[in-house]
């Protein structure tokens, strides 16, 4: 059965996450700007319909090269796929994959299409100077379509106020017994929330317990504390749509 990896992830917040800055010795980065697209009713000020439907789509204004955007199940279902895309790999304009999300004891399949976007389309989004569906390729208002399992009109979204992200190059942590980790740190700040994620991926799913416990312990080595709150995207969005339909 398809599986292309395993991401595993460990979160800091609150206070932890400038101290995490501090000892791992990060610099100072230009921000990208990350933008949710959620169905948003004036007055629910909670709704959250499609991630409620496990259904997150996300646009990346970076500070050089092109924009992407994503469009996740998460969690997915291998079943909510037709054969035609469970046999996806590299599209036109973008990559599908199936993997594994790891956090702590939380294990969900994410399915994801990533597309490339012209340079400057995000931004013209947000500016109102293009129509929100103008952000997603044939490819992944197809995937939407076919797979995301509810009726979704892509132009009638709203885009949500931007999240600030410092997504620093990958850096490799030594272990014992194994080959080195390759650490991917990223920080998103919006309002009072701020994070940081340490990230890794292993294609072999076997090896992928033991590479886990060998980035707590990095992270806990260093004298850090894993939040165990909710997941940062669940939180970011609720605060988000709170302050676009309230």
């Amino acid at each position: 059965m398809r599986l292309d990896g395993v991401e595993m992830k460990v979160s800091l917040d609150g206070d932890q996450t400038a101290e995490a800055v501090r000892v791992l010795g990060l610099p100072d980065l230009a921000p990208w700007k990350i933008y949710f697209v959620e169905d948003v009713t004036t007055g629910l000020c909670v709704a959250t319909p499609l991630l409620d439907e496990h259904l997150i789509l996300r646009a990346r204004q970076k500070t050089s090269g092109k924009d992407d955007v994503t469009v996740k199940l998460r969690p997915g279902r291998r079943s909510q796929l037709t054969d035609a895309w469970l046999d996806t790999g590299k599209t036109e304009d973008g990559e599908f994959k199936i993997e594994e999300d790891w956090a702590a004891d939380r294990r969900t399949l994410a399915i994801s299409l990533t597309a490339e976007r012209p340079r400057g389309l995000v931004a013209a989004v947000v500016s109102g100077d293009r129509t929100v569906n103008a952000l997603f390729s044939a490819d992944q208002e197809r995937l939407i379509e076919q797979c995301a399992g509810i009726a979704v009109n892509v132009a009638t979204l709203t885009v949500l106020p931007a999240v600030s992200a410092i997504r620093w190059p990958k850096f490799a942590v030594p272990r014992p017994g194994g080959p080195a980790l390759d650490v991917r740190a990223e920080r998103w700040t919006v309002g009072d929330l701020d994070f940081l994620e340490l990230s890794i991926v292993e294609e072999d799913v076997a090896a992928a317990p033991a590479a886990q416990a060998a980035l707590l312990a990095f992270v806990e080595g260093k004298g850090l504390v894993p939040s165990t709150a909710e997941a940062k995207t669940t939180q970011v969005m609720r605060a988000l749509v709170a302050r676009s339909a309230c």
